[in-house]
């Protein structure tokens, strides 16, 4: 027996209906995500403020290195820090332990939160070099004036 072309036409219009109310449901769910994606983003901004206010603030700065034999000398070989941890670019800043102490969170501006978990003999006062994957990203970084803000008391 064969199924009638009405049944068929129904059947059709029923898949075409819930394939628009679903792609209208999902629409409705994005917009929604991304309304309190923004909300959620707003208040850690908010929490970030409220954080950095307690923290102390200064002009540094800011150099970049990598792991090999220029920017490392005769340590490169270990690929350690000074706290004992493997450098990643994420992470690692390098500082003059006198100002900022091994450990200590850092916030640089433009940049982003990082780990205080290694020294230099060229990183004195308030200068920061910033963990980086090359020597070419390094050289490119070059120098740069910018605003952190730290924990002098960790």
């Amino acid at each position: 027996m064969k199924p009638k072309k009405s049944c068929f036409v129904l059947f059709s219009i029923l898949i075409i209906a819930s394939t628009v109310a679903t792609g209208m449901y999902y629409s409705k769910v994005i917009s929604m995500l991304k309304k309190n994606n923004a909300i959620l983003i707003g208040k850690l901004m908010d929490m970030q403020e409220m954080f950095l206010s307690e923290l102390q603030r200064g002009e540094f700065e800011i150099t970049a290195y990598e792991s090999s034999r220029k920017s490392c000398g005769k340590w490169a070989k270990y690929n350690k820090t000074r706290s004992g941890t493997t450098p990643h670019k994420f992470r690692t800043v390098a500082v003059d332990p006198l100002v900022i102490p091994i450990g200590s969170l850092v916030y640089i501006e433009g940049i982003g939160w990082r780990v205080a978990e290694d020294s230099g003999s060229l990183v004195k006062g308030n200068t920061i070099d910033l963990f980086v994957d090359s020597y070419n990203e390094a050289k490119q970084f070059g120098r740069q004036r910018l605003t952190v803000y730290y924990n002098k008391n960790t």
